[in-house]
């Protein structure tokens, strides 16, 4: 995906669409019975009970350069049988850029990847071959893939989420 700005409104919907289409995906033996779904949020700021201001997450209807994109990954065992050995992994959308840090989730250890989801490992780990043909530290925006790992099997009818920001370039 690329900057919207300049594109007009076809543009932006198609790349709104690939921002709330990013595909997520699971380790093949806990699949069998989990369901995984995508939603994109905004975080906005609301004046709440008292006047005291909060933050809320809002869905996503359009996003623009520089705007802050939430994903929130939820994963639900549809199964009878307790699952296991949870892995969700979800590129990140190229015209996005992963804000370091952001990703969370109940219990779930969160890596990334900056090699298209080959390797794994904590981002200040990683390194990166540069325009230059030198190696160099992987930066936030390098990263191509959030990978979580769920340590607890997943029981039947339960589910979980998993989050992580980014920013539209």
């Amino acid at each position: 995906m690329s900057s919207v700005s300049g594109r007009g409104v076809a543009a932006a919907s198609v790349l709104l669409l690939s921002i709330l289409a990013s595909p997520v995906f699971a380790a093949p033996e806990a699949a069998a019975g989990l369901q995984l779904k995508t939603d994109a949020f905004r975080e906005v700021e609301v004046v709440g009970k008292g006047g005291k201001k909060e933050k809320q997450l809002q869905a996503l209807t359009r996003a623009l350069p520089g705007q802050e994109v939430i994903y929130v990954i939820t994963y639900r065992n549809t199964g009878t049988k307790p699952a296991e050995k949870v892995v969700v992994n979800n590129p990140v959308p190229k015209g996005l850029a992963y804000q370091s840090g952001s990703a969370q989730g109940n219990g779930a250890l969160a890596e990334v990847s900056v090699d298209g989801g080959k390797q794994y490992g904590q981002l200040d780990a990683l390194r990166i071959t540069g325009a230059d043909g030198k190696p160099r530290a992987a930066k936030a925006e390098d990263v191509t893939h959030v990978r979580w790992t769920v340590a607890a099997a997943v029981k039947p009818g339960s589910e979980g989420k998993v989050t992580y920001r980014a920013l539209l370039k």
